[in-house]
Parts: C-alpha cells; sequence; structure tokens
C-alpha cells in the first residue's frame, strides 16, 4: 500500500514539475516582451489600441498620425476599430484629436465614410510637379480611395460596400445610459447581421485576436467578449434574424445556446471558430479541429455567409439527487446537452484537467499545454480510476421507456452521445466495421449509447485500436446512479453524487454548417 502511494505521489510531482516549468516559461516571456495590445476604456473619441506587431484584417499608416515619424514594431500602435494609427508617445494625443468609429448615430442624419487616413504617395505630373495624395481608408465599408489634401470631400454618404448585409449600421443602433436597449432592422430581405461571441478563457486563448480582428470590420458592438459580459444582456438586444460566430470551445458554444433558449423569438443560427481545446462539435459541422496559426477574419466571414443551417437536436438532462440518512433530497437540477453526457472515467480526467487549470495559472494556458494535461491527468487515472472501477454495479441504465435495466459488461464510463465526435475527433459509435451499425445523425432525436472500460481503454479509442462497448440508440435515457461519480455534459465535469438522471429531447437549434468542410477550415 504504502509502495502504491509513493509511487502515486512521485508521478503527481513529475506532473506538476512539468507544468511549473512550461508555465515559467511562459511568464517570463510574457514580461519580458512588451504587451501586444493597450486597451482603452471605450469613449467617444477613445481609440482601442494594439501593437503593429499583430495578425491585421484592415490596412494601416505605418507612420505615426501626429508626429508623422516612421514607426517601428517595438511603439507602433493603431486602433483595431478604425486603423487610426500612433507612437506610443502620441496615442493620447490621437485620442482627443481623432474621433473613432460611432457604435451609434441618429436614424434621421445621413451617414457619412469615416475615412482614415493610411499614407501619404507622392505622384509626379506632366510639369514634373510633386504634389501629395493621402491613401484614405473607410473603417466601414473597406474601400480605399487616392485624392488630393486640398480635393477632400468628408461629407460622403456610406453604403457599407461588401460587408452591408452583416453590419449593423450605427443609425440603427438605439443606447440608453450607455447600454444598448434596441436594434431597429434594416428593410432589405438580405440583412442577416453578424454577432462574434469570444470567450477569452477558453482553451487556446486566442480570442483576444478575434474579437481585436473582427472590430476593424464590423460595428465594435457585434464583437463581445462574453467572458466580461453577461450573455443574458446581449441576448436582450440581439436583431430577430442574425448568425452568430461562438469563438470558443464546446462549453462555450453550448453556453451561447443555453442563452439563447430565453429568447425564443430571435431567430439566430450559430456558426463556431474553434479555439477551445476539443471541439467536437466544430469537427461535425465542418469546422475544423481548430485555428490556423494566422486568422483571416475575411475568409471567415465569406465562409459563415455561405454556410448552410444544420437543425442539432438538444436534450434536457433532469438530475434529481437521492437524500440519504442524514441529509435532504436536494432540488432536481436541469440543464441542456448537445454534443454529449457521460459518467465515469473520462468525466474524471475532464474534473482533473479542469482543477488542473485553476491551479495552474490559467491564463498563461495554451491549446497545446491543453493537450499535454490531457495526456499526462488520463495516464494518472490508469494508476488511479478515481473510484470508478466496477461502476457498472452503481449503474441501472433504462433506454426509452423500458422498465427492465439493459445489462452491462465491466465499465468504467457511460456515454450518451448526440453527436459524432467525442475526446477531440473520435467517432466512438462508427468505430470498426465488423457489423453494420445504424447511421447516426445530429437531428434524428436519438441518442447513442456507448461504454468504456478503462482509462487505457480511452488512449486505444484515441488511436483507432479499439471499439467502444455500443449498446443501443435510445429517443429517452434514465440512469440510476448509487453512490458519487464524476458527470460530464458538453465538456464541463463535476462530481455527482447518488441520483437519478434521465435525458429527454427537447427540440431542437439552428446551427450553421460550413459548405466546404475542411481538415482546418479557419
Amino acid at each position: 500500500m504504502y509502495k502504491m502511494f509513493s509511487t502515486t505521489s512521485n508521478y503527481y510531482i513529475l506532473i506538476g514539475g512539468i507544468f511549473l516549468s512550461y508555465l515559467l516559461y511562459r511568464i517570463f516571456h510574457s514580461l519580458l516582451s512588451d504587451s501586444n495590445y493597450m486597451h482603452t476604456i471605450y469613449r467617444s473619441r477613445g481609440h482601442t489600441w494594439r501593437s503593429i506587431e499583430c495578425n491585421k484584417s484592415v490596412p494601416y499608416n505605418i507612420c505615426c498620425s501626429v508626429c508623422c515619424k516612421l514607426m517601428l514594431p517595438l511603439d507602433g500602435l493603431f486602433c483595431e476599430c478604425c486603423v487610426v494609427s500612433a507612437c506610443k508617445k502620441c496615442n493620447k494625443v490621437v485620442d482627443k484629436k481623432f474621433r473613432c468609429k460611432q457604435i451609434t448615430s441618429p436614424i434621421d442624419k445621413p451617414f457619412y465614410h469615416h475615412w482614415v487616413n493610411i499614407g501619404i504617395t507622392n505622384e509626379k505630373d506632366s510639369d514634373k510637379n510633386e504634389e501629395n495624395l493621402k491613401r484614405l481608408f473607410c473603417s466601414w465599408c473597406q474601400r480605399i480611395k487616392i485624392v488630393k489634401e486640398s480635393s477632400m470631400n468628408e461629407n460622403e454618404e456610406c453604403d457599407f460596400n461588401k460587408y452591408r448585409k452583416f453590419i449593423i449600421p450605427p443609425t440603427h443602433v438605439q443606447l440608453e445610459g450607455g447600454l444598448i436597449i434596441n436594434i431597429q432592422p434594416r428593410p432589405e430581405d438580405d440583412w442577416e447581421p453578424l454577432i462574434i461571441l469570444a470567450n477569452r478563457k477558453s482553451g487556446s486563448s486566442r480570442s483576444d485576436e478575434v474579437l481585436s480582428l473582427f472590430r476593424g470590420l464590423l460595428n465594435p458592438i457585434q464583437v463581445v467578449d462574453i467572458s466580461s459580459i453577461a450573455l443574458e444582456n446581449v441576448v436582450k438586444w440581439l436583431p430577430n434574424r442574425c448568425r452568430l460566430l461562438v469563438a470558443g470551445g464546446d462549453g462555450t458554444v453550448a453556453w451561447v445556446l443555453n442563452a439563447l433558449l430565453t429568447a425564443p423569438h430571435i431567430r439566430a443560427s450559430v456558426g463556431v471558430l474553434p479555439t477551445g481545446t476539443g471541439n467536437d462539435l466544430s469537427r461535425v459541422l465542418g469546422w475544423g479541429p481548430g485555428c490556423n496559426s494566422h486568422i483571416d477574419a475575411h475568409s471567415i466571414i465569406k465562409s459563415i455567409g455561405q454556410a448552410e443551417k444544420q437543425p442539432l437536436d438538444r436534450w434536457k438532462i433532469t438530475i434529481k439527487s437521492r437524500g440519504g440518512r442524514l441529509r435532504r433530497s436536494r432540488a432536481a437540477r436541469e440543464l441542456f446537452a448537445y454534443n454529449y453526457a457521460s459518467v465515469g472515467v473520462d468525466a474524471q480526467v475532464a474534473l482533473d484537467f479542469h482543477r488542473a487549470r485553476a491551479m495552474f495559472l490559467y491564463r498563461f494556458a495554451s491549446r497545446t499545454l491543453n493537450y499535454i494535461a490531457y495526456l499526462f491527468l488520463g495516464v494518472g487515472r490508469v494508476l488511479d480510476d478515481g473510484g470508478c472501477q466496477g461502476l457498472e454495479q452503481r449503474l441501472r441504465v433504462f433506454l426509452n421507456e423500458q422498465h427492465e435495466p439493459m445489462a452491462l459488461p465491466p465499465l468504467q464510463a457511460l456515454v450518451a452521445l448526440n453527436i459524432p465526435s467525442w475526446g477531440a475527433g473520435v467517432d466512438l459509435w462508427s468505430m470498426g466495421n465488423e457489423d453494420e451499425v445504424p447511421e447516426q445523425r445530429v437531428n434524428d432525436g436519438k441518442l447513442e449509447v456507448v461504454g468504456i472500460s478503462s482509462s487505457f481503454h480511452i488512449a486505444r479509442l484515441q488511436v483507432g485500436l479499439a471499439e467502444p462497448y455500443r449498446f443501443a440508440q435510445a429517443s429517452r435515457l434514465k440512469i440510476e446512479l448509487w453512490g458519487s461519480c464524476a458527470m460530464q455534459v458538453d465538456g464541463e465535469p463535476w462530481m455527482q453524487s447518488a441520483a437519478t438522471i434521465t435525458m429527454e429531447p427537447a427540440g431542437q437549434c439552428l446551427m450553421l454548417r460550413a459548405a466546404t468542410p475542411s481538415e482546418n477550415n479557419f
């Protein structure tokens, strides 16, 4: 017993050492390098500054708008909303001198271009006289024009050009006390504004970049950091018909879909920009397993515009805890699943991972580190199953309306699937080809119920060297759990006490499926 304890302790010390070494490197790298972001509070003239070294979706002036000096990468900044540029010495002057993109404007007045100087060029005429020509960029319609400094006309109305059907015009935004209270729809039939919802706490830590890229192409109010703004408040002002792009993982997508349940009048179709760790729903919908190293915002908008609408089953999960001799039964808990739900060792590994992220300085995490963490924590559960051994003896599983429980083999996890992807891309239901398997679809009103025997079984499934226990398809599932065990829904885990768990259909939500699926769409 002592030897086993010593081995397990050494294992966790090794994991801790690897985590700390990597995170110390990330911390020192962050402290020694300049921050790519210098955020200011959004005021009537305030700008949101970003280093010119960062990925950009809009052009910018390589010279400071105030002192006109050539900006070096170390001190060059540009506003991610309106693209005005400044060096670090002059950016406060620019805040006072140049207005940023307006998020609201009177509807009864013309709306003009927001021209920004992105460079001066010299052109020689036939008389060999030189005259400075300005290159102007409209931060709303994305047009570029070259004009003489003396003939500049600032009273040209803007039509928003190629992104007209995706942009919420400032003239259609109503504010009260600094809060959005209403979005007036445009009369055009093809107007379906694009709302970007990004979770900066998601697995790959790339949502800051996503937020910045889209602020330059859309109305800044359409680009929302849902880790700092309550989703319930965002849903209140969403247009009745819109497209949402959720930048995050499976948990973030489920969070958004749950919020939309409170506003059934909103016909929102949801696309996924995979910045999480597993990204199972993104894989199924054709958006790929993750983002490219270079995120192209223009390409993403084009793909979202071409995407097809795809219904996705929603499942209501009701958990009724059993009271013991010394405690009363708790009130039933209700939640919704879109990808999968499971009880057992896979949920235990997910729970270990979430605890590790909270303990080891979450803000310095990355998708690669997350995969490494899952690998080590999964191996750890081979040594310590977290109390999942003999799970079949503590479960009674009823399919549909059957009165007799399903016979179970030795198990450490039971999984109910709604989509053909689990554990970062494993198609559990269709694995193997010895027998014909009923087709799995995301909108057929059926769950696929499978079993996993151990953590080692999970590892073999990940590399395609094993098959799960394939039980049945069911339109309703009831699980009686005795004792405590880890549970997860769409990648969000917790420790579940003895309970009766039911899963039943709860309608559908509307997703966006990529028109041209690829291995790495973004």
